[in-house]
């Protein structure tokens, strides 16, 4: 079996720039594909990174790193599942949300338009990311954004990988919808996608995140995703408020109060750019 140290010698410039729970990051170059990430998975049969990589093998949108190579390698004496994808020029949504930016309503609806497309999208694969949070979204120079990191995306119709008895369902606290994080199955689909954006839209336009800002732990978290509405927030050019009321509606406790679809509240958006001043 090839070693990750064998495998390297393909490459140029590599770099450590990640080391999670689930798995190890370098950062590459190759001839054929430029700029790379090699991303080492520490178990070899993890369930979930299996979906992560079928997932994303099976998806091509501009939005979303196209995977260049799979395969198993040795790494420090262990089998290990290796995926090479392409490398996304550009700043972690969180990075620069820490360095103080706060986004104008320009910024704010090709944001929200960008990510609702994206929803949009694999809505129609049956994919249901369940973890769209600043840390899992890129933004290159022009705006533009990328989505990453599909370790906990549900795929609808295929097996759970999260028991049913479970109290507690995989999810980031502040961005996970109630439905999410309490586990409810049946309730989850892509409008568990939208109640997380329009949690990250509201924080760039507010610098806040409604559900963390002054919660002392997770569980309190939890509790103020499930009981407070966030503030109506006035943001310069939204005249007739028609933007936060959709950021509103996508943030609605119950499924049934969000959009139906990404592609409606699409809908919504576009309408209410005849509204805004910017």
């Amino acid at each position: 079996m090839k070693t990750f140290e064998k495998l390297s010698e393909e490459y140029n410039n590599i770099n450590m720039i990640k080391r999670g729970g689930q798995k190890i990051v370098f950062s590459a170059t190759k001839k054929e594909w430029g700029q790379c990430v090699i991303k080492l998975y520490f178990a070899q049969n993890d369930p979930r990174s299996l979906r992560e990589i079928e997932i994303e093998k099976n998806i091509d949108f501009p939005m979303i790193p196209k995977i260049f190579d799979t395969g198993i390698v040795e790494y420090e004496t262990t089998e290990t599942l290796y995926v090479v994808e392409e490398k996304i020029e550009g700043k972690e949504l969180r990075e620069v949300l820490d360095n103080g930016k706060i986004f104008s309503l320009k910024e704010a609806v090709s944001f929200l338009e960008q990510g609702l497309e994206f929803i949009a999208y694999i809505e129609k694969k049956g994919i249901v990311h369940r973890d769209i949070k600043p840390e899992n979204i890129i933004v290159n120079k022009m705006g533009k954004i990328f989505f990453i990191d599909f370790g906990i995306a549900r795929i609808i119709g295929a097996d759970s990988l999260t028991k049913t008895d479970a109290l507690i369902g995989p999810h980031t606290p502040g961005y996970a919808a109630p439905e999410q994080f309490n586990n409810l199955k049946r309730e989850i689909d892509s409008r568990t996608d939208i109640f997380s954006l329009g949690v990250v839209t509201y924080e760039c336009i507010t610098g806040k995140n409604p559900f963390r800002e002054n919660a002392a732990n997770a569980l309190e978290v939890l509790q103020k995703t499930e009981t407070i509405t966030p503030v109506n927030y006035s943001i310069n050019g939204d005249t007739q408020k028609q933007f936060m009321a959709l950021l509103g509606s996508m943030m609605g406790k119950y499924p049934s109060r969000r959009p139906k679809t990404a592609e409606q509240a699409l809908g919504w958006l576009r309408a209410a750019k005849s509204t805004f001043v910017i």
